[in-house]
C-alpha cells in the first residue's frame, strides 16, 4: 500500500494478532478452578484501530490479574443495538463492554437503571472528560447532553469520502468541494466507464448517506432541535434538509452513478469494490481506516468531508459498565487503561482517532490522512452526530425505509414513514 510504511503495518500487525489470539484463547478455554470470571464484550472488529488497540490493552491487563478468568466475546454492532438493552437487564451482562451512544441506545439503558453512574470512578481515576466529549456518555431521563455520567467514549469518528487517487487523476478530477461539483465528478466517472460512487444500500450505509445530505445543508441550530431536542420542534415528515436528502440520494440512483442493483447490496461487499478498485469512491466511517490501510493495495486513497457546512461525525461509542457487572472496579481500571497515553497513543499509531493521544506521538502516515479531515470538521464546529441517535427504534426505521427508496423511488412514502416515527418518538414539551 503507497500511504503507510509497510515494515511498521506488519510489526503492529503481528502484535495485534498475538493480542487476538490470547483474548479469543481465553474466551475458549475452561474455565480455572477458583478464578474470578471477568467478561470484556465489544464490537469493533480486529482489522479495526480500535479492536486491535483494546486487544492490546486486554492482553496486558489479563497478565496484571493472574487471578482473573478473563473472557472477551466479540458481538456484533447489529447485535447490540437490537438486544443490547435485554442482554444488560439479564444475568448474562458483562463486567464492561462497548455501547452504542445516543438517546435510542445508551438513553434508553441508562433511563432504564441498566448503565452504572462512572462519577466515582471519574473522581478516583481524575478523567476529567472535556464537555464537548463526555456529552456523548451523559443522559438525563434518557436524553443525551447532560445529566450523569454513564459511558467513555475513548475515541473520535466521522463520515467522509474515501477516493481513489489514480481514478481521480486519470480522469482529470479534483477533489469536489461543492455538492455540485461531486455531481459533476460523478458524471464523468460515469461517462468513463467507472462506478462514480460505491454504496450499501441494503445496509447502515444508506442511512448514513442520507443524512450527510441532509447536514450537508443544515446547521447547528437544526441539530440542536433533531438531536438534542431543543428550540423549535422539528417536524420530520416534511423537513427541508431531509427532503432534499431522499430526492437527492434517488437522483444519484436514477442518474447511475451507484451501482444497478444497490438497493441489495451489503455495506461490507460495497467497501470491498472500493478496496479493488473498481469504484471511484464511498462514503464510508472512520471505522474502515484499518480495513482501507491493510487492503487497499494496487491504488493510492484519500479522504475529503462531503461538502456542504456539517459533518456526520462525533466522539465515538461508549464503554459502559452495566448494573449487573459483578466487577465493576476492575471494568473501571480496563476503562482507565484504554483512556491512557499508552493506549491512546497506540490508538492513534493503529490509525485510530484517539481523543488523548499525544500528538507527537503519532507518526503513521495513514493515522495522519484519517485526521486531516476530522480535524477541519472540528475546527469548524461541523460535527452533526448520527442519523440514529433521537429516539429508540429509529435506526431501523431509517434502514428500512432508506432501502425501499432506493427500490421504489418514493420519496414521499419514505419521508411520512421516518418522519412520523420520528415525530411520535421526540419527547413532548
Amino acid at each position: 500500500m503507497k500511504l503507510v510504511n509497510k515494515k511498521g503495518v506488519r510489526v503492529l500487525a503481528v502484535v495485534v494478532a498475538a493480542a487476538f489470539v490470547t483474548t479469543s484463547t481465553l474466551a475458549s478455554a475452561p474455565a480455572a478452578s477458583k478464578k474470578k470470571v471477568f467478561n470484556v464484550w465489544w464490537y469493533s472488529k480486529d482489522n479495526t484501530p480500535n479492536g486491535q488497540t483494546w486487544a492490546v490493552a486486554l492482553s496486558e491487563f489479563k497478565k496484571k490479574h493472574p487471578e482473573l478468568d478473563v473472557k472477551f466475546q466479540l458481538k456484533t454492532f447489529e447485535g447490540m443495538n437490537n438486544a443490547g438493552a435485554q442482554i444488560l437487564n439479564s444475568n448474562a451482562a458483562p463486567d464492561v463492554t462497548e455501547y452504542n451512544k445516543g438517546n435510542g441506545t445508551a438513553g434508553l439503558a441508562a433511563k432504564a437503571g441498566l448503565l452504572t453512574d462512572l462519577a466515582p470512578y471519574n473522581t478516583k481515576y481524575k478523567w476529567n472528560l472535556p464537555s464537548s466529549v463526555a456529552l456523548y456518555g451523559q443522559y438525563d431521563k434518557g436524553l443525551m447532553g447532560t445529566g450523569k455520567l454513564y459511558g467513555i467514549p475513548s475515541y473520535g469518528e466521522y463520515v467522509s469520502v474515501f477516493y481513489n487517487k489514480d481514478i481521480f487523476a486519470k480522469n482529470n478530477v479534483k477533489i469536489p468541494t461543492t455538492m455540485a461539483q461531486l455531481e459533476a465528478a460523478m458524471a464523468t466517472f460515469k461517462a468513463a466507464g467507472v462506478i462514480p460512487m460505491e454504496m450499501g444500500g441494503a445496509g447502515y450505509q444508506t442511512v448514513h448517506n442520507v443524512y450527510a445530505l441532509a447536514v450537508s445543508r443544515a446547521n447547528q441550530t437544526w441539530i440542536n432541535s433533531f438531536q438534542l431536542f431543543k428550540g423549535k420542534a422539528i417536524d420530520a415528515t416534511t423537513d427541508a434538509n431531509i427532503k432534499w436528502a431522499a430526492q437527492t440520494l434517488l437522483k444519484w440512483k436514477t442518474s447511475d452513478f451507484f451501482e444497478p442493483n444497490v438497493s441489495g447490496v451489503s455495506p461490507d461487499d460495497a467497501v470491498a469494490e472500493f478496496q479493488a478498485g473498481k469504484a471511484a469512491m464511498v462514503i464510508g466511517g472512520s471505522w474502515l481506516d484499518g480495513s482501507m490501510q491493510t487492503k487497499v493495495s494496487t491504488f493510492s486513497y484519500g479522504k475529503f468531508l462531503v461538502p456542504g457546512t456539517l459533518s456526520v461525525g462525533s466522539a465515538g461509542n461508549l464503554l459502559v459498565i452495566p448494573t449487573k457487572s459483578k466487577n465493576k472496579d476492575l471494568a473501571a481500571e480496563f476503562i482507565n487503561m484504554v483512556l491512557s497515553k499508552k493506549y491512546q497513543n497506540y490508538l492513534g499509531n493503529a490509525g485510530g482517532l484517539p481523543l488523548f493521544a499525544d500528538a507527537e506521538a503519532i507518526a503513521n502516515p495513514a493515522s495522519i490522512l484519517t485526521a486531516t479531515p476530522f480535524g477541519v470538521a472540528v475546527k469548524k464546529n461541523a460535527l452533526a452526530m448520527y442519523p440514529d441517535w433521537p429516539v429508540p427504534g429509529y435506526y431501523d426505521i431509517l434502514l428500512s425505509n432508506g432501502t425501499a427508496l432506493l427500490s421504489s423511488g418514493d420519496v414521499d412514502a419514505y419521508m411520512k414513514a421516518t418522519g412520523s416515527f420520528y415525530n411520535a418518538g421526540r419527547p413532548k414539551a
